[in-house]
């Protein structure tokens, strides 16, 4: 008898503890079930991208920021048209002045702006051969790229995530990026896991390029470009010809 009742006993045990088991399963497949998928946005994919790059906040702190640009703009036939070595000089502590130095064969160039004042220089008298807004656009386009991905968090900017696609044989998240007061269409990959900025393609109106990083640096906890080059494009992003390269060096932020 008692070892019927140690049987019965074992028995009893046996049953709970499969009875937990059981229970334990239906409570694990229940809350996985519940555990919804995270849902990404064109908003929230930037603010990761931003945290992972430095943080917004500690971009917007900087007081000063310098470095040197060296680039080659090629025509459709390989020939050189540029090469050109720039100074750039950013400044913030008393409002924002910006300045651009660079020499050819024959002069010494300096494009300022201050506040909303911006001038060019030759030779240390002012250049008035150039338009302002032809001033402003070179500025943009130099200070614009520099500061991705932080000038894209802007209220005039419409972000959009694309999901997943393959960017130079690598899976890359795409952020598809207009501006209310522009006609330019931005397309940036993200590596997938590390969120790597990989590159760009843009639809401007009147041309198409894609844009590879090469080389990134990472600057008193800033990722900023090394090396990239650039291609244009047909609307397909197939590569038509080598339109650019650039190598950065000698960054100084305070």
């Amino acid at each position: 008898m008692a070892i019927l009742r140690g049987l019965q006993r074992r028995l009893a045990l046996i049953a709970i503890a499969g009875a937990v088991a059981v229970a334990l399963i239906i409570i694990f497949n229940n809350n996985d079930k519940n555990v919804q998928p995270e849902i990404i946005t064109g908003n929230s994919l930037l603010k990761k991208i931003m945290n992972s790059s430095g943080g917004k906040e500690n971009y917007e702190g900087i007081k000063s920021l310098s470095f040197e640009k060296a680039f080659k703009l090629y025509d459709k036939d390989s020939i050189t048209e540029i090469d050109r070595l720039e100074k750039h000089t950013y400044d913030f502590t008393n409002g924002a002045m910006r300045s651009i130095t660079w020499k050819d064969s024959l002069h010494t160039y300096k494009l300022i702006q201050r506040d909303t004042a911006i001038l060019q220089f030759k030779d240390g008298t002012r250049d008035t051969s150039v338009s302002r807004k032809a001033l402003q656009n070179k500025l943009y386009a130099a200070t614009f790229v520099l500061g991705l991905p932080y000038t894209l968090d802007t209220d005039s900017s419409v972000k959009t995530y694309s999901g997943i696609t393959d960017f130079q044989g690598k899976p890359a998240h795409e952020l598809k990026v207009t501006f209310q007061d522009g006609t330019d269409t931005w397309y940036l990959y993200y590596e997938e896991s590390t969120l790597d900025w990989l590159g760009y393609w843009v639809q401007t109106s009147d041309h198409y390029s894609l844009v590879i990083n090469e080389e990134m640096i990472n600057e008193k906890g800033f990722t900023l470009s090394r090396k990239r080059k650039s291609y244009r494009t047909d609307a397909q992003k197939s590569r038509l010809y080598l339109r650019a390269d650039y190598e950065y060096s000698n960054y100084l932020i305070q």
